[in-house]
């Protein structure tokens, strides 16, 4: 399994264009990235420590292997989203592309209830 938080940051603009887009990756992951596991997509929340606005995103994906995220962000559904969505994001450094935070990280331990399902919620 390898897992990864990524942070990107919405223009301030751009946060509903951003957010159905964000919606709609998740949507075409989903459906036809079956090593992908888990694709969560959250923003910002009040009462955050130290404080993150709406226009932070947070992703928190998992997959059945590295092979399998290396073949999310080269593949035809993220590649897509970044070409037709990529500007509505900070940039970062050069300005070609959003600035994105990231980290891999091992579960040490856990679970996502049934529940937790698809969607927001």
């Amino acid at each position: 399994m390898f897992s990864t938080i990524a942070t990107w940051y919405l223009k301030p603009e751009s946060q509903s264009e951003g957010i159905a887009a964000l919606r709609q990756l998740a949507i075409d992951v989903e459906a036809n990235e079956p090593d992908t596991w888990g694709y969560l997509i959250h923003s910002g929340a009040a009462g955050s420590a130290p404080p993150c606005s709406d226009d932070t995103i947070v992703f928190v994906e998992i997959y059945r292997d590295e092979q399998a995220f290396i073949g999310h962000v080269h593949g035809p559904v993220f590649t897509k989203f970044m070409k037709d969505h990529g500007d509505l994001f900070q940039a970062g450094p050069g300005g070609d592309s959003p600035f994105v935070q990231v980290q891999n990280v091992d579960r040490i331990q856990g679970f996502l209830r049934p529940e937790a399902g698809s969607g927001k919620g």
